[in-house]
């Protein structure tokens, strides 16, 4: 099977160093790129987001509130700080590339801290998640441009979650700060910064390839912008889909991505065998998505 590069992969703190490497060695992969997640459960204990949550998935037609305490739980077993990531990495140098997070939603004062400690830590990048750090992206622009703003200085790339979530976030409502297109004139201000638009925006058990259309939109429009199939492998694999992204930008800027563990019984091995079976690609295609492009966008940070 080709060795591949994955990038999207999630070293949840539950889960034993060993098992990650196992997991990672049994797929045969040249290299997996590490995901830090800066959420805080915590915030969904302050009275005005859990007002808005609630009413959110009220409109959406959900009348139950442990809704709300999933949520809580989704966060605190997903929290995954950078040092993690860092750990990771010095360990095992050869395997892994991390990127870390900051949570525009607490302000510029923190964003600047979590910013200065990932450049200290040596990570590669930094991790958006709209849905789970709760933030709107019209209400925290300032927050935003001060990433982008050091991305762009120390040579960083940034990888956005775009589309649904898991638990509640499965409701659109909920998920709409994940949508490619509120993200366009910010990207295209930057084009030093190569961005992956993680999910390729189409995360959603309701409506797969939700906003897709927004995320080819935002790739065609900006060179810098790339796509990553993590959960949605399917993108590759259905015809439908994959005739758009190739009519459309092409598959030069598509990468691998399993988002290991947190899709359910699926392996690292199975998402790229289900890419690497594909017969809506061929096999130039293939080879680029599950390796040649993420060798490409790595060779600058690396």
């Amino acid at each position: 099977m080709l060795q591949a590069i994955d990038f999207h992969v999630h070293p949840l703190p539950m889960l034993p160093d060993q098992l990650l490497l196992d997991e990672m060695r049994a797929s045969g992969l040249e290299k997996c790129v590490l995901l830090a997640m800066d959420v805080d459960h915590k915030m969904l204990e302050e009275p005005g987001v859990r007002s808005w949550m609630a009413s959110r998935l009220f409109e959406a037609g959900s009348w139950n509130l442990y809704e709300l305490e999933y949520a809580k739980l989704l966060l605190q077993l997903g929290r995954t700080p950078n040092e993690r990531m860092a750990s990771l990495v010095k360990a095992h140098p050869d395997l892994f590339v991390g990127v870390g997070s900051v949570n525009p939603a607490k302000g510029l004062r923190y964003v600047e801290e979590g910013l200065e400690e990932i450049r200290e830590l040596g990570l590669v990048g930094v991790k958006l998640l709209p849905t789970l750090q709760l933030f709107d992206p019209d209400e925290r622009r300032e927050e935003l441009t001060a990433i982008f703003d050091f991305c762009s200085k120390h040579g960083l790339i940034l990888v956005l979650h775009t589309g649904c979530d898991p638990g509640p976030w499965e409701h659109p409502a909920l998920s709409a700060c994940a949508r490619p297109g509120r993200y366009g004139p910010l990207v295209s201000a930057y084009p030093d910064v190569p961005v992956v638009l993680a999910h390729a925006g189409s995360y959603s058990i309701r409506r797969p390839g939700i906003w897709l259309d927004e995320a080819l939109e935002l790739c065609r429009r900006n060179d810098h912008v790339w796509l990553d199939l993590a959960a949605v492998t399917y993108l590759a694999v259905e015809e439908k889909f994959a005739k758009r992204i190739r009519e459309l930008v092409g598959f030069d800027r598509v990468l691998f991505g399993s988002d290991w563990p947190t899709v359910y019984r699926t392996a690292v091995r199975d998402a790229l065998e289900r890419l690497l079976a594909s017969r809506a690609l061929s096999d130039q295609e293939k080879e680029a998505v599950a390796r040649e492009n993420a060798r490409e966008l790595l060779k600058a940070v690396l």
